[in-house]
């Protein structure tokens, strides 16, 4: 354990220096769907409802969880920013809905501990009821007009989302809530606090849903960031990073994932590139929301102003203007390339670099230069393992979203280069077919566009030799390494687990942690490295006890099944705070992955990494398990 971690019960400089980041990303990853005259809406009396109301869901289950101080809910958002809840009734009998499902999903737990389905209890995560019946005397004598209803979802590790209500559908009490504000509400704007994409089509079979927002899980600021872009004081600038589609069976191979397939254990991506917009544009399906896109209290106007060509990168010169009268606010300018359709088969357009606009004030305008590189062009040919270009036109497209683009630049490269060589290292073990559209055809007038012309001979090939790209190891760690027998290297790469963590069985301890290295080899220099959860920021536990002898005993639990653990488990886990010195670990919880991305703000995420950089120091923590970067192929994957 760090020693430097905080020892004090007020809030650290460092804590609300990170919650000021905190707010930032989820100011941008906050993302505007609908919006029929109903925002921005000044401060004032509001009926709120939904589960999410006052539990907002900050983030993932299990290593997506983050046990911070505090999180802002859309409530305390909403009441820090001047609202009234009207409806305070509803929500405290929501609240002891919620308690009682907590104490059933307790007594669930002790039955699988004392069947020793461990696995059991840390797979089932607990699950908020999904609402409470709207009853009359929950509207009556409301004196608003505006309603604000909050949908909330959860998943995470080993918690995937279902195709059914009360998940990836509204469950039937969410529809009669939702009708029955309809009768007394003339405004209702629906709030989606959840980790993905959502069945969405009843914002339009109900004509008083006058506004859409995908709160998504915006950490411990959430609530905070959510008051100030519905009032006007700031402006939406996410944009989805995912495609949204006008019902699950749209989805390529919806009824292949997972559990529906009757094998989970093998999954065959037979949709290849096709995933998400590729896969909209190639097949002429109309997304419901698609991706890149995001409205705003504003509009802009772009245009391509200079290009130019500097070997392999082409620069760009682009001028974006604030066309609105009365609002500030930020654009993202996103480019895609369509490619050539002749060797391999290829989507419509791809995204190839994007632009985040500053804050431009009404009528402002910015200039900005970006520059995208040839070889992002290229597309991989399996058969001979080599990214490469085919000859043709390339056409060069910018807008603001993946359905709202306008060919800018026409590219022709003379013929077939190569961009990179590698080597098929792992074989397929069974035949991988793919899906491929009917010719894909492209039918912009080209005429007008400025050209420029590209030749083979300035592509350099790069060629990856496997065996050289080994990184050599400093003098101080070959000589260690050499030092080590085998049985001591396959003691270092197995590592250590939580339970030797819990235990206090570590060289270094850092309580909360979900694992380690091995301490077995303390003796020869080699201390063990902590690795802690998790993509939203470092699961830890918020308090320990300082032992006689030194050592660290946590007092509360990292995830949610260690509270309920039999009394004898928990006294050899768990310190006592009221007889030993107590130290504090308050983590920050940041927007969950899918949020920053939809910040499309490089800057802004960097600033989150050094953030996270920050805590890590301060507990010390040798290595984040952060976010991992995957195809989302399927929208109830809960990770």
């Amino acid at each position: 354990m760090n020693t430097k971690a905080s020892l004090e019960k007020e809030k650290s400089i460092r804590e609300k220096e990170h919650e000021k980041i905190a707010y930032d990303a989820a100011l941008e990853g906050i993302v505007l769907l609908k919006n029929e005259g109903i925002l921005p809406v000044a401060p004032g009396k509001v009926a709120l409802f939904g589960a999410g109301a006052k539990r907002t869901v900050k983030g993932g289950s299990g290593s997506g969880e983050v046990n911070e101080r505090h999180s802002i809910s859309i409530m305390e958002g909403l009441i820090n920013k001047g609202f009234e809840v009207m409806t305070m009734d509803w929500i405290e009998d929501y609240e002891k809905d919620y308690e009682e499902a907590r104490t059933r999903h307790q007594n669930r737990l002790k039955e699988h501990f004392k069947r020793r389905n461990l696995q059991q209890m840390m797979d089932q995560p607990f699950r908020y009821p999904y609402g409470r019946r709207i009853q009359k005397r929950d509207i009556d004598n409301k004196d608003t007009d505006l309603c604000i209803y909050v949908i909330s979802r959860q998943s995470g590790e080993g918690s995937d989302r279902w195709l059914r209500a009360n998940d990836f559908h509204l469950s039937e009490m969410e529809r009669e809530n939702l009708s029955m504000c309809a009768r007394f509400y003339q405004k209702i704007l629906v709030v989606l606090n959840m980790g993905g994409s959502f069945d969405v089509r009843f914002a339009e079979e109900i004509p008083e849903i006058k506004g859409l927002v995908f709160f998504a899980q915006q950490g411990c600021q959430g609530g905070n960031a959510f008051g100030e872009l519905i009032t006007g004081a700031k402006n939406f600038s996410g944009k989805l990073t995912d495609t949204w589609y006008r019902s699950y069976e749209q989805v390529p191979f919806y009824d292949d994932f997972s559990y529906m397939r009757g094998n989970p254990m093998n999954a065959f991506y037979e949709e290849g590139i096709y995933v998400g917009y590729r896969y909209c544009d190639a097949y002429k399906i109309a997304p419901q929301y698609p991706f890149g896109y995001g409205m705003s209290y504003t509009s802009f106007q772009w245009d391509l102003l200079e290009a130019k060509l500097d070997k392999t990168k082409v620069l760009l010169r682009c001028r974006v203007k604030n066309r609105g009268n009365e609002y500030s606010g930020k654009e993202i300018i996103q480019f895609y390339i369509s490619c050539p359709q002749l060797h391999i088969k290829k989507e419509f357009q791809k995204l190839v670099a994007f632009y985040k606009t500053t804050e431009l004030a009404p009528g402002e305008e910015e200039v900005f230069e970006i520059e995208i590189c040839i070889k992002s062009f290229a597309s991989y040919h399996e058969k001979d393992a080599s990214f490469l270009l085919d000859e043709g036109d390339y056409i060069l497209r910018i807008g603001n979203s993946s359905r709202n683009t306008q060919p800018c630049l026409l590219l022709n490269l003379d013929s077939q280069a190569f961009t990179s060589i590698h080597e098929n290292v792992c074989k397929t073990r069974s035949e991988v077919r793919e899906i491929a559209p009917a010719d894909i055809e492209y039918f912009d007038d080209l005429n007008l566009l400025p050209r420029i012309q590209l030749y083979r001979e300035e592509i350099d090939i790069e060629t990856f030799d496997y065996d050289k790209q080994k990184v050599p190891a400093g003098e101080m760690v070959t000589k260690l390494m050499e030092d080590l027998s085998d049985y001591d290297l396959v003691q270092l790469v197995v590592g250590s687990g939580m339970k030797k963590a819990l235990m206090n069985q570590n060289y270094f301890n850092v309580p909360g942690a979900a694992g380690s290295t091995t301490s077995k080899l303390a003796y020869k220099g080699v201390s063990n490295a902590v690795f802690a959860d998790g993509p939203a920021g470092l699961r830890l536990a918020q308090r320990s006890t300082l032992q006689p002898r030194g050592k660290i005993k946590m007092v509360d639990a990292p995830m949610d099944f260690f509270q309920y653990l039999p009394k004898f488990v928990k006294k050899r886990i768990f310190g006592d705070p009221k007889k030993h010195p107590v130290v504090y670990q308050f983590a920050t919880a940041f927007p969950i992955a899918t949020s920053l991305a939809q910040s499309w703000n490089i800057k802004l995420v960097e600033k989150v990494g050094e953030a996270l950089g920050r805590e890590m120091q301060e507990f010390g923590v040798d290595f984040w398990l952060g976010p991992g970067m995957n195809i989302h192929r399927n929208p109830l994957g809960g990770r």
